[in-house]
């Protein structure tokens, strides 16, 4: 079985210091430089990337609407006509024996256009 070895700091200092002396010479000059083959690309600017305008969402409007019991819509009423959408239902069940109910839907609203 493999022993564990116990200081690994001590191992780390001493193949530094065995990589320092194999590349300085003998001596004491500093390695060469590298040939003129092997050019050095300069760093390449960082691209500078254009912020997109975020979108507003748009705006809703809320309206209820009247359903079938098969999720059909039925009838469509403006926020501050409940009173009508809930006749609607009493009128439409007497007519008909299926169930109808009452959903708040919201709607994208038109948008104004400028005026000059």
């Amino acid at each position: 079985m493999a022993r564990r070895v116990l200081n690994r700091r001590e191992m780390r200092k001493a193949a530094d210091q065995a990589e320092s002396q194999s590349t300085s010479s003998p001596d004491g000059a500093t390695p060469a430089p590298p040939k003129k083959g092997a050019k050095a690309k300069p760093a390449a600017a960082p691209k500078v990337r254009k912020t997109r305008k975020k979108k507003e969402p748009p705006r809703l409007c809320a309206r209820w609407a009247v359903f079938d019991a098969a999720m059909k819509q039925v009838a469509v009423f403006d926020y501050n006509q409940r009173g009508e959408a809930d006749q609607k239902i009493v009128d439409l069940t007497a007519k008909k024996k299926s169930p109808y109910f009452l959903q708040l839907i919201k709607e994208p609203m038109a948008v104004p256009t400028p005026a000059e």
